[in-house]
């Protein structure tokens, strides 16, 4: 799964390292983004389909429930390890290919949100022993 963050106004750089092209999108909602994804993997296949996701992270949901602004496109609003569970369910369902973190607020740093998320997706990946 890539990761990706905005974390200055025109940025956009990539925490993890991907062979493809990234294309970047956004959607009102996961299946929305399943079928752009599934639309642009009809025509190219060789690319990568990254899905903006508007976040606000925090040590506990209430801390970041105002944070949340309605906003259109996929948001998230709760703690490292639920964004963790988040990502990984967009690209077991073959949502995206991987995300864009967006910070829900100025003060939100998406490089360690981001760099904080691949641990635990890491950490999930490891053999637990019985």
């Amino acid at each position: 799964m890539r990761v990706f963050v905005t974390d200055t106004p025109d940025g956009w750089s990539e925490l993890t390292d991907g062979g493809r092209p990234p294309v970047r999108v956004s959607a009102t909602d996961l299946q929305q983004a399943r079928r752009v994804r599934a639309r642009i993997r009809e025509t190219a296949d060789d690319v990568a389909v990254i899905l903006d996701v508007t976040v606000a992270v925090a040590a506990d949901f209430r801390s970041v429930r105002d944070a949340l602004d309605p906003v259109d496109g996929v948001r998230y609003g709760g703690t490292v390890d639920g964004l963790a569970g988040l990502i990984s369910d967009i690209e077991l369902a073959d949502v995206a290919d991987g995300v864009t973190l967006l910070p829900a607020s100025p003060r939100q740093d998406v490089r360690a949100v981001g760099r904080d998320v691949l641990d635990r997706l890491a950490a999930r990946a490891q053999p637990r022993a019985s």
